[in-house]
């Protein structure tokens, strides 16, 4: 569905930690960049399971209603875009359906608990000709941005390596109660679906399409107390280990932890070439380190990048945080609707990573390499 007269009427499927963050930017995005206007965008329905949460949400920003029911957003007949941020085996039914009703759609990642549910999610949004987005944020760290075109004016010639890690250090906790990312029949994996992806993803955005996979997986406590008291079986992975080979013969490698003291969401990406090297970190998504073999004074140089074009926040002096990310996402995904053209990333883009997590689970499982397609 085309916004009429320039309107966007979004809603939020999902009123959880993440959910907050996507409302947040959903509200903000209008005067975070000159080339969009709040009064271009309506915030309309807020879902959640459970109302008080969800009437929060609608003082808290400023929504239109609350509902515990999410087909009630679908037949409002006001929205014409949705987030959904619910748990991952709760996207594919409001996806399918908000698509069938015409109405854009940003997915958190992973797009399903399995890759089955993410290939009919994609198909669904792809036959209706909807407009659709995935929550891959790391694209659009000015890192990345500057690094897909270093790579592209082959700066680093021929890439041989790709290495990434990212750690949390929550898990460590062996009080921490289950939560449904510690179920696989909800979250579809643990720290490689949950976090790893988004590496998963920049490995095939700045590099290229995977050929084979390798992995190995551990779940360092197997049972957590439920809310009740009583000990439940966690069935995801902690941390993961994954190698992997590119379709161009470049290799690569993955690190996602859910047991990494120390850490707080610090993703560094590393990718060698012939030429030289990249790197940087979430930390400061604004920040680049790069070698050149060719420059007269070779050596390891620092780059400040400032905010993306058209951004009037964050300001150039204070442009550290990952929350930042989801405004651009928004940016992008709004502007599409209103321009009724594609955005990226999409649907698509989910699909490709949630099958190479698909690959390093089979693998862990299985003790061998997976090749893909699947």
């Amino acid at each position: 569905m085309v916004a009429d007269e320039g309107t966007i009427g979004y809603s939020l499927i999902g009123f959880g930690g993440i959910g907050f963050v996507h409302a947040w930017a959903a509200s903000v995005v209008g005067i975070s960049f000159n080339d969009i206007s709040s009064s271009n965008i309506k915030l309309i329905g807020v879902y959640n399971r459970t109302l008080s949460k969800a009437e929060w949400a609608k003082k808290k920003f400023g929504f239109k209603y609350a509902t515990p029911d999410w087909r009630e957003i679908l037949r409002d007949n006001e929205t014409n875009a949705i987030a959904v941020t619910t748990p991952n085996s709760l996207h594919e039914e409001p996806v399918i359906e908000a698509a069938d009703a015409g109405i854009n759609i940003l997915c958190e990642k992973p797009l399903g608990a399995t890759y089955e549910q993410a290939r009919r999610m994609y198909d669904a949004v792809t036959s209706k000709n909807i407009i659709n987005s995935v929550a891959l944020v790391m694209r659009f760290m000015p890192s990345v941005i500057f690094a897909k075109k270093y790579i592209g004016e082959n700066k680093l010639g021929q890439i041989y390596h790709f290495r990434a890690v990212v750690g949390h250090s929550r898990y460590v906790n062996p009080d921490l109660s289950i939560e449904w990312r510690m179920r696989k029949e909800i979250a579809g994996g643990g720290a490689l679906a949950d976090i790893g992806i988004h590496l998963v993803d920049l490995a095939i955005y700045l590099v290229g399409d995977i050929r084979s996979v390798s992995a190995l997986t551990k779940t360092f406590i197997k049972k957590r107390p439920s809310p009740s008291g009583k000990l439940e079986e966690v069935d995801v992975d902690d941390a993961a280990l994954m190698i992997f080979e590119f379709e161009n013969n470049a290799i690569g490698s993955v690190e996602a932890s859910r047991f990494a003291p120390g850490f707080q969401e610090l993703d560094r990406i590393e990718i060698h070439g012939s030429k030289g090297m990249i790197r940087f970190f979430l930390e400061n998504p604004f920040e680049v380190y790069v070698y050149n073999s060719e420059e007269e004074r070779a050596g390891v140089k620092r780059i400040i990048l400032k905010p993306w074009d058209r951004a009037l926040w964050p300001p150039s002096k204070s442009v550290e945080g990952w929350a930042f990310l989801f405004v651009k996402l928004y940016h992008e995904f709004f502007k599409g609707i209103l321009e009724n053209r594609k955005v990226k990333p999409d649907f698509y883009d989910g699909l490709k990573a949630q099958e190479v997590v698909e690959a390093a689970y089979i693998s862990a499982e299985e003790k061998r390499w997976v090749d893909l397609p699947l």
